[in-house]
């Protein structure tokens, strides 16, 4: 998995596409965002080498709350979601994990989120086709739609 992983994240960023300003590959990944996924969620090992992250601030979240990302290593895949239920955009309880890529066999962006009212909360994570949460793409009061297709793109090769 990780050697398809890291082609497709390679293609991807050789490619002349228009790239997100929310997702991070390899050599974007600096020391400063690693620690914020680190100390949000994101437990990783000192032999692990960063692939590729998604997100680096979310305005109007305090501490954290609220807040969502994904990281995925040479070795692992870390999440950090809202619990994907209708009262979401009331209560942002998170859920977070990490799964060995070995035993990853599919990553996609899914739906939209389905919350009370009409703030943007995430979409859906989906790993091995199961939703661990919403994941926010992008800070704004919209979504990114450059992530979720540069995501996907990544994720569809794999």
């Amino acid at each position: 998995m990780n050697e398809k992983l890291l082609k497709a994240i390679e293609t991807f960023a050789a490619s002349r596409q228009a790239k997100s300003k929310n997702v991070y590959l390899l050599n974007d990944i600096d020391s400063k965002l690693l620690e914020l996924h680190k100390k949000r969620y994101a437990e990783i090992g000192s032999d692990e080498k960063p692939l590729l992250a998604v997100n680096k601030s979310i305005p109007g979240t305090v501490g954290g709350y609220g807040w969502s990302g994904l990281l995925i290593t040479d070795k692992n895949v870390y999440y950090r979601c809202i619990k994907d239920t209708f009262w979401a955009s009331l209560v942002a309880s998170s859920n977070k994990g990490t799964i060995p890529l070995e035993q990853v066999v599919s990553i996609r962006i899914g739906a939209h989120d389905h919350c009370f009212g009409t703030a943007y909360i995430g979409h859906q994570l989906l790993i091995n086709n199961n939703n661990v949460g919403l994941l926010r793409m992008g800070g704004s009061m919209e979504y990114d739609d450059k992530a979720i297709d540069e995501l996907n793109q990544i994720f569809s090769n794999i």
